[in-house]
């Protein structure tokens, strides 16, 4: 049995497994913890057991196909979002404990042969990222499908729908010596964003092949936390050039929520929080995700920044009228 420790969406998480489940999933968060940072006790502790056993469910509450509650207030699920995997939740005075065994089908034993990298983005979500960005949503933060990178001094959240461009644009930054927190999933409370802990993944990446055609990369100046100054809402357009335009708060909040909601990597993740926190009875069954975009949109200054048809300056360039207009309000 291996023990590994990470930080990912503000919870201080521990894996326990075989070598080779630690090693994924630590990979999963882009590497373990790095040496030298301090060892808080873990809030979030995984287990992946070695074993075929389906977890006990005799005097459980059936809450629906494949969920139970059982007496002692814990959530028993079966292939949790299509993975193979079954869990049981259990949520005490020391946080959130997580034991997963995996007992696919043959269907899911054949998509996992024939598509592995869609098994291996669905056992990180189902092992490793769900549970934290659920836990998180216990102390008051909501998911959300964005980017968080700070360019020119200034805290940019950057949101809108996959493959408009996120993770390219926080790439470039961090080439040129920027930090961030993540390039597609944190979550927030309207002050701080803590982010998920995963890979850069690009088209143009060295590493594991990905969905949707990219590679995975490591990143270079990653951080747990930065607060947003700036929401920047992005869209892919026809025209040459890019084009950047001021946006109202109701506006620049319905796309950070829709955008969230359409994120394909959330999609099995609202029922499965929705079930766990029924059979469990903690927390709310639902994320704050449109208080929280509430929040953002009405505390900051928020822009759309339409993407052209040529690769076009970084995102220091692009944004540079609202980032110095938030310098000089600081300084003033």
């Amino acid at each position: 049995m291996s023990t590994g420790m990470l930080h990912t969406a503000g919870q201080r998480v521990a894996v326990h497994g075989s070598q080779s489940v630690v090693r994924a999933l630590l990979d999963a968060a882009d590497g373990p913890e790095r040496p030298g940072l301090a060892a808080d006790p873990p809030n979030v502790v995984l287990a992946v057991e070695d074993t075929r056993e389906p977890f006990g469910t005799r005097g459980a509450e059936l809450i629906t196909r494949g969920v139970w509650a059982t007496p002692g207030g814990e959530a028993v699920l079966t292939n949790v979002g299509g993975s193979g995997f079954d869990q049981r939740w259990a949520v005490d005075v020391d946080g959130l404990r997580v034991a997963s065994r995996r007992r696919p089908s043959y269907r899911e034993s054949a998509a996992a042969r024939l598509l592995p990298a869609r098994q291996h983005a669905l056992n990180s979500q189902v092992l490793l990222h769900y549970p934290a960005l659920w836990f998180a949503m216990q102390q008051g933060f909501a998911p959300l499908h964005v980017s968080i990178v700070e360019v020119g001094g200034v805290v940019a959240l950057l949101a809108g729908p996959g493959g408009v461009g996120k993770s390219t644009l926080v790439a470039r930054a961090l080439a040129d010596g920027c930090r961030a927190t993540c390039d597609n999933l944190a979550v927030c409370d309207g002050a701080t964003a803590y982010g998920v802990a995963e890979p850069l993944r690009l088209l143009d990446g060295t590493g594991r092949r990905a969905l949707h055609g990219r590679r995975e990369q490591p990143w270079t100046h990653r951080v747990r936390s930065l607060p947003p100054e700036l929401v920047v809402v992005l869209r892919r357009g026809t025209q040459d050039l890019p084009e950047l335009h001021e946006l109202g708060p109701a506006a620049a909040a319905r796309r950070l929520v829709a955008g969230t909601y359409a994120a394909g990597e959330l999609r099995r993740f609202w029922s499965i929080a929705a079930l766990v926190a029924t059979a469990t009875g903690c927390g709310p069954v639902h994320p704050p995700i449109e208080k929280v975009a509430d929040r953002l949109t009405t505390r900051l200054p928020a822009v759309e920044l339409i993407l052209g048809r040529e690769p076009g300056a970084g995102l220091t360039e692009l944004l540079r009228r609202p980032l110095a207009a938030i310098r000089t309000g600081r300084a003033g």
